[in-house]
């Protein structure tokens, strides 16, 4: 890898001509802060474009964030000098010190002017009252700036523009105005290798003069002479000299790509004559609406759509659902309620019947008196192989006192009435279920008000589930008859009645509901065949357009019809024939194009385009006519 330091005021014009000279493809670039490389950032792009022409990797090392930003926009790999180790910028400077010390052997080898083994003449010595002037010779610094100088000037001349110079070296390569530069300092080598010093001489002075004028009689004092330091001058490498027989294969090439270029682009013109042109017309038609009335049949009876009769078919979906909820009561009342129950009463007195009166006593074994609500008549016993066998009713019994006292379990009653008869004995009365009832105090009450509120809420809460059931049965392609739904409470029980004795109470519903549903692509058809017969052969309808508005329907649950009655009305335009458009529009230029349409009674209004830009008529190629009717 190379490193290559630059000086604060070198140009981009050496920088470039020190990374053409290096044979090194990976190089280190360090550049100091205030570096003349920095006043713009053309001698970065000069320099990159250098780089990638040479194929060399270019890192510059920069002192600055500023100068890194800068060259990292550009496209420049860059470090910074503080995170370099010492070392590298040590060998950098010593790098420099020997390639500057092999140039100047190399150039004192190289003139003929200057050998090391001839001596040196001592210096001119001249009267101070001489005319003779003397003028310190330029150093190598100067010497460069002045070519440098003289190479822009001439460039300013030619242009008359301050500008000329950098606009000129922004456009051709870097490498190019190296060349040029070089080409004037070979022109002034000599005057530059007359101010070189030879290695060994102490204190060597070399002056420019005009011609010494001669004094006669008169001693010229020597004048005292500045020394100056040993410069180095920079190697120019020679210009490249092009033989005969490369100059005439430079010269074929360039014949050879000066043909391909002819063919080329003789070639893209017939790609573009015979390939390329193509146009494309947008047309409107023109539309007219058409409005009519159309009564339709449905029926389930049929099972495809009828023309002549209007009939479409119908489909009959059903849904049942039952559902039971528990409801509180919100009735409150003072209580006094008899306790009561059921009773079987048996006759083991005689084959005859007995009436036994309302309000007729029966008394449980532990004394408590419970009473029939109504006459009955007990039937009489029967009487088998001498034995009686006892025959039995039973009834109902009410406590005769209110109160929980009364609300007693399964027990045996007689009747106080028959005491002291034989009937007493042949007359009693068992229950199996305990009497209940039997309440004195606040209680809660079923109300109507609860009776009827629990039913609303029930059946609207089962007819949203049988609905939702009802529409997940139902195809997609299937729609219900508006006004299509029946809607059927079959079944209300209830556990209790209004002013029963009660905290909660139970409620069951059993829904019915059922839907009439037809196609809707099986009308859209039907109204599609209506409507062609209502309109010509050169006209085709927008289904897009097409509009139907209902009137309730009048339905038949029993006979699972339904007869609707609706208004169509629908935009038709007329037909474009567009291969016969295409025909006669080949070939015609787009004034012909533009009134050949205007003339077409189905046009409403056409846009026309062509392509490419150049392109004024129409393709005499069909296939390359592109026509879109746009509705």
């Amino acid at each position: 890898m190379k490193n290559i330091y630059l000086e604060p005021n070198e140009e981009i014009i050496s920088v470039v001509d020190r990374l053409i000279q290096s044979e090194d493809e990976e190089i280190n670039l360090v550049v100091p802060s205030g570096a003349q490389i920095w006043q713009s950032s053309i001698n970065l792009k000069l320099l990159k474009r250098e780089a990638d022409i040479l194929n060399k990797a270019v890192t510059l090392i920069v002192s600055d964030d500023l100068g890194a930003e800068m060259a990292e926009r550009i496209g420049f790999a860059v470090r910074k000098e503080r995170d370099l180790p010492v070392e590298l910028v040590q060998d950098t400077v010593q790098d420099e010190i020997v390639e500057e010390q092999e140039e100047i052997e190399e150039n004192q080898s190289a003139s003929p002017e200057l050998q090391p083994d001839e001596p040196v003449k001592d210096p001119v010595e001249v009267d101070e009252n001489s005319e003779e002037k003397i003028e310190p010779v330029q150093s190598k610094e100067n010497m460069i700036d002045l070519l440098v100088d003289e190479l822009v000037e001439k460039k300013a001349a030619k242009t008359k523009s301050p500008f000329a110079v950098l606009t000129s070296w922004r456009k051709k390569p870097v490498s190019g105005i190296v060349s040029e530069v070089k080409k004037t300092s070979t022109q002034n080598q000599k005057r530059m290798a007359d101010i070189v010093t030879r290695p060994g001489e102490e204190k060597p002075g070399f002056f420019r003069r005009s011609p010494v004028k001669s004094i006669p009689d008169q001693q010229p004092k020597p004048v005292p002479v500045q020394p100056l330091r040993p410069v180095q001058v920079e190697k120019i490498p020679e210009t490249r000299v092009f033989t005969e027989t490369e100059k005439k294969g430079s010269l074929k090439w360039s014949k050879l790509f000066t043909i391909f270029i002819v063919v080329a682009i003789v070639m893209a013109g017939l790609v573009g004559y015979l390939v390329l042109p193509n146009a494309e017309v947008t047309l409107t038609p023109k539309t007219e609406v058409v409005n009519f009335d159309l009564s339709v049949i449905g029926s389930e009876d049929v099972s495809q759509i009828d023309e002549s009769l209007n009939e479409i078919p119908l489909q009959e979906v059903e849904v049942t659902k039952t559902k039971s909820r528990e409801f509180n009561t919100t009735g409150e009342e003072d209580i006094n309620q008899r306790a009561r129950g059921k009773i079987t009463i048996y006759n083991e007195y005689s084959s005859e019947k007995q009436t036994l009166l309302a309000r007729t006593r029966f008394e449980s074994s532990n004394g408590k008196i419970f009473r029939i609500p109504q006459s009955v008549t007990v039937p009489g016993a029967k009487i088998s192989e001498g034995k009686i066998i006892a025959s039995s009713l039973e009834i109902e019994i009410v406590a005769d006192q209110p109160g929980e006292d009364y609300n007693i379990d399964p027990d045996n009653f007689t009747i106080p009435g028959f005491k002291g008869s034989p009937k007493f004995a042949g007359f009693y009365g068992k229950t199996n279920d305990s009497m209940s009832g039997g309440f004195v105090g606040k209680a809660k009450v079923v109300l109507s008000d609860d009776l009827e509120k629990a039913e609303t809420a029930l059946i609207d809460e089962l007819k949203q589930e049988v609905k939702q059931a009802l529409e997940d049965q139902i195809p997609t392609d299937l729609r219900i008859v508006e006004d299509g739904l029946k809607e059927e409470v079959v079944k209300i029980e209830i556990s209790v009645k209004e002013g029963d004795q009660a905290d909660k109470f139970n409620m069951d519903i059993k829904v019915t509901m059922k839907a009439l549903l037809f196609k809707e692509e099986d009308l859209k058809n039907l109204v599609d065949l209506n409507l062609i017969s209502k309109i010509s052969d050169d006209k085709t309808p927008i289904n897009e357009t097409q509009k139907i508005s209902w009137q309730t329907p009048v339905i038949d649950w029993e006979k699972g019809e339904a007869s609707f009655s609706l208004t169509i009305e629908e935009n038709v335009a007329f037909k474009i024939d567009i291969q016969s458009l295409k025909e006669n529009l080949a070939g015609q230029d787009e004034v012909e194009v533009r009134r050949y349409l205007a003339n077409q009674s189905e046009i409403e209004k056409a846009r026309v385009s062509f392509w490419p830009f150049w392109v004024n008529k129409m393709p005499k190629q069909e296939n390359k006519i592109r026509i879109n009717i746009e509705i």
